[in-house]
């Protein structure tokens, strides 16, 4: 599908949710906007920033929050965050969708494009997973803001997330030039893939709001660039040092495993990574290091099968019951267990 033909027959009832949510936001009060740190959840919160404030919404009122590193939006620690804020809004932008109130009792919006599960009760779930193409969440959030003025921060996100091709996010990447752009894209990514996101990301959101164009944030010197670079140089160390495991394979089923140790999360990169190399299987790439007494993994493939349900059937089998597991992509997902469940799995998968 070219770029200039990206229809979506459920995006007109999807912008009238939207703009119900909004429009009921009263004139005072905090609204929370709790964000995945990649550059698609950045994407996305920069852009839902812009139409708020736009809509007349104090930026004051915008508190941005992030989940804690390893974890994600539908836990505990979570819902501490938001409830410590006491938010009258909450907005909730790539982090998935599942049955878990973050905040029991505050009308929340979530706009996301993984395999959905079942939304909170009373929440209000925006999902792209099954439109065609799936759009990224940034993409998706600035087709329901229609905030021109953020495309090219959209656009990264889009990029960053592998997204479909879009006629404005290409206009508007070519606008920034090309070099900028990705640079941009690079080191806003590796916010996330830090060893301490809890760092990063506030300091990649804080240069993606306030920058007017990709070359400013690739080119700027303040203290949170600073602490991006850093953090780039880091990741950049980090999977170089993981690309020298050689592969193991499974005896049962279509999987290669690549297992390392890394402070940093560089696991997603490791697996896309050798995706091609691999054609004919599954890569997983498992980090030992990134959580304590965790194996983190992600898993990708080229292969025409749903990862997905390869992780549910392996983790029925086994009774896993963890909330960082097999979500995501048909082709792209992973997840984060103990040490010894991550064994257990193992096993299952044939090594």
């Amino acid at each position: 599908m070219a770029a200039n033909e990206l229809e979506y027959p459920a995006l007109v009832e999807a912008q009238a949710s939207f703009v119900r949510f909004v429009d009921a936001i009263p004139p005072n009060g905090t609204i929370a906007i709790l964000a995945d740190g990649d550059v698609d959840g950045l994407g996305a919160a920069v852009t839902l920033h812009r139409h708020l404030v736009s809509r007349g919404i104090e930026e004051g009122r915008l508190h941005h929050l992030q989940v804690p590193k390893g974890g994600n939006a539908f836990t505990p620690a979570s819902r501490d965050r938001v409830q410590a804020i006491a938010p009258s809004h909450l907005f909730v932008l790539d982090l998935g969708v599942r049955d878990y109130e973050i905040a029991p009792g505050v009308p929340t919006l979530i706009i996301d494009h993984h395999r959905p599960l079942t939304a909170p009760a009373g929440a209000v779930a925006i999902t792209g997973y099954e439109w065609e193409p799936v759009p990224t969440s940034s993409l998706l959030t600035y087709l329901l803001c229609g905030e021109e003025s953020t495309a090219w921060k959209a656009a990264i996100g889009n990029a960053g997330d592998l997204g479909p091709p879009f006629a404005p996010f290409e206009v508007a990447a070519r606008g920034q030039k090309i070099k900028w752009f990705n640079e941009a894209k690079s080191v806003l990514n590796s916010a996330k893939r830090s060893s301490d996101p809890e760092a990063a990301v506030p300091a990649a959101l804080s240069l993606l709001l306030r920058s007017e164009s990709a070359k400013e944030v690739a080119e700027a010197t303040d203290e949170d660039a600073k602490v991006l670079r850093g953090f780039h140089e880091e990741v950049k160390a980090e999977l170089a040092q993981s690309r020298r495991v050689a592969p193991k394979f499974s005896a049962t089923e279509p999987v290669a495993l690549l297992r390392f140790d890394s402070p940093a999360r560089v696991h997603p990169l490791l697996a896309q990574s050798w995706k091609g190399r691999l054609p004919k299987f599954i890569v997983m790439a498992a980090n030992g290091g990134y959580l304590p007494g965790r194996v983190n993994f992600s898993m990708r493939t080229n292969l025409d099968v749903s990862i997905l349900d390869l992780l549910a059937r392996h983790g029925a089998e086994l009774g896993i019951d963890e909330p960082e597991f097999g979500l995501g992509h048909d082709k792209a997902t992973g997840g984060s267990l103990s040490v010894e469940t991550f064994a257990r799995l193992l096993v299952s998968l044939g090594f």
